[in-house]
């Protein structure tokens, strides 16, 4: 059996549209979506509040370690192609489906 990944998306929620078309051109269906969710991270706080506006979405991804580099290669081209970068990040861990 191929090799399993579980990829956490955390990115600024003006930007969902965009991200879910890169689930949509991966053949991704099947994922968890958290939405509202508060951060703090290198491009600033998010709490959906008027001092620190914004809030985040998360997406946690089972799928083949094969499918893993693309993906995230798609999804950074999507945060680069904004004047102003949103806040994007992507992290990869071993998983194991029970």
């Amino acid at each position: 059996m191929a090799s399993q990944k579980l990829a956490f998306v955390v990115f600024d929620q003006g930007v969902e549209p965009d991200v879910m078309t890169v689930m949509d051109k991966h053949e991704i269906k099947h994922y968890t979506r958290w939405t509202d969710a508060f951060g703090a991270g290198v491009t600033g706080i998010k709490e959906g509040t008027p001092i620190w506006p914004g809030l985040n979405t998360v997406l946690m991804v089972y799928l083949p370690e094969d499918k893993v580099a693309p993906f995230v290669a798609a999804l950074h081209e999507v945060r680069d192609s904004f004047p102003v970068t949103p806040g994007m990040k992507v992290f990869v861990v071993d998983a194991q489906m029970m």
